[in-house]
């Protein structure tokens, strides 16, 4: 039994999941389900879905992206 919760956060950016690239600009780095897949494959407990333009664009729903998710791993998502 372990004691610690693997919290993984995925930052995205439109369809694609993304990393900073020292506080000044972004990478592409793929695909946000195919990540989340392969976290939970390898044990993950919870997943933190952000969007992280969307206070720039006034969208507030990464449901697309969830929802194809959510179909294929079982663990909870903020």
């Amino acid at each position: 039994v372990r004691n610690v919760r693997l919290i993984a956060r995925l930052d995205i950016k439109a369809p694609n999941l993304v990393k900073g690239i020292h506080l000044e600009g972004l990478k592409k780095i793929g695909n946000p389900n195919e990540y989340a897949v392969a976290y939970y494959q390898h044990g993950i407990d919870e997943l933190i879905y952000e969007d992280i333009v969307a206070s720039l664009y006034n969208r507030n729903s990464l449901l697309d992206v969830i929802e194809k998710t959510t179909n294929r791993i079982f663990v909870p998502i903020i």
